[in-house]
């Protein structure tokens, strides 16, 4: 009878062990859309300092239903000076600690055309598959930043980082409300610590 007990004790834990596997199995796949720093380079030629990077962009199935009902989706670059440190405090400050600088990329779908279209100020480009145009979206070159400092006379006091997440402020009121609380519609990269490149090297992703 103690035998007995003890072999169903351990297939209970085994039992248990595989549920928990299998939870953790599903909940990665549950969470494989999202947006993931691939390289996020800072080049430093002169006196520019010029950001780089690639981030890899997932929608989620909620996203991608309203992208193709209609709902333009905004991404927000986010560029955070760290060094020097009193300097990027300094900065902070005057920025009511929002970021040093940002750069904004919309995600948009042209039923009659039936092509994706990502814009950024006045330019887009036009891609015929959402694959294609969240590539294009997760990448940016020759991005000018600090054009009123002298940091880049001295890189090796520059310090920085990025992330690219999706801007649920510049949606429309009803979906702001809408994603209150909605994990699909939270979409962030994390900030990327900045590689340092000088002016001999390269520095594009």
């Amino acid at each position: 009878m103690v035998f007995i007990t003890r072999y169903f004790a351990r297939l209970a834990r085994h039992c248990n062990a595989a549920f928990m596997a299998v939870l953790l199995l599903v909940g990665a796949y549950a969470h494989a859309d999202g947006i993931e720093a691939r390289k996020a380079v800072a080049h430093i030629s002169e006196n520019r300092i010029e950001l780089s990077a690639r981030f890899a962009v997932k929608l989620s199935p909620t996203l991608e239903q309203a992208l193709q009902n209609g709902l333009q989706l905004p991404f927000l670059y986010e560029f955070e000076l760290t060094r020097p440190r009193l300097y990027a405090w300094a900065r902070q400050i005057s920025n009511g600690f929002g970021p040093t600088a940002t750069l904004t990329q919309s995600l948009s779908y042209q039923s009659l055309t039936r092509k994706y279209r990502v814009s950024s100020g006045g330019f887009s480009r036009s891609f015929v598959s959402l694959s294609e145009a969240l590539s294009a979206l997760g990448i940016i070159s020759g991005w000018y930043v600090l054009p009123d400092s002298d940091l880049a006379e001295n890189g090796k006091r520059f310090g920085g980082r990025l992330r690219l997440r999706l801007d649920l402020s510049q949606l429309p009121k009803p979906y702001q409300m809408g994603a209150i609380g909605q994990s699909e519609w939270h979409l962030d990269s994390q900030w990327a610590e900045l590689a340092i490149t000088a002016s001999d090297e390269e520095g594009q992703p």
